[in-house]
């Protein structure tokens, strides 16, 4: 159970991470197009994330699991930029199991779950459309850490040591 939570916590945490960032990002100048009229490159080897993702929706994806687990990219990738699509490392094979649960966990577990989350605007014409909002993220569990807590800290912690120090008492 707790490692079931923990992917889809990453997961989410991805999936809603690109959200914000690929609304943010301007679709670039020349309707995506290179210098000299080459088209960008489409991603390699997706294999959990939609396959219509642009090179922009997934690198703004990936950037989430800085935050989430607080790693940089040569934590699931061998290799260079060019060699991102290999599946060398078992950290990466780990984080697609991780992204597999959290959006499970979004779409079937937490889909009618608390209030509604705000809906993502609307793509530009052309473009492919936003991952849906998530309520649980990579960082939900994972707090900037690549292995997520799965208990207190000895000595206590939290609510109620705050309490205890404030002098209250818990019932």
């Amino acid at each position: 159970m707790r490692v079931i939570i923990g992917a889809s916590v990453l997961t989410a945490c991805l999936v809603g991470a690109i959200a914000v960032q690929a609304q943010q990002q301007a679709p670039p100048a020349g309707g995506g197009q290179r210098p000299g009229g080459a088209a960008p490159q489409a991603p390699k080897n997706l294999q959990v994330l939609p396959k219509d993702w642009t090179i922009q929706q997934v690198s703004a994806f990936m950037r989430n699991f800085t935050v989430g687990l607080g790693v940089q990219c040569a934590y699931c990738h061998a290799g260079t930029p060019q060699d991102r699509a290999l599946d060398d490392k078992k950290e990466k094979l780990v984080a697609r199991k991780m992204i597999t649960m959290m959006m499970a966990i979004n779409d079937t577990y937490l889909k009618d779950v608390g209030e509604p989350i705000a809906a993502v605007a609307p793509a530009a014409p052309g473009a492919p459309p936003a991952p849906p909002p998530m309520k649980v993220t990579c960082y939900t569990c994972h707090r900037g850490t690549t292995k997520p807590l799965t208990a207190p800290a000895p000595g206590g912690g939290g609510h109620q040591t705050r309490l205890q120090a404030s002098g209250s008492r818990l019932q």
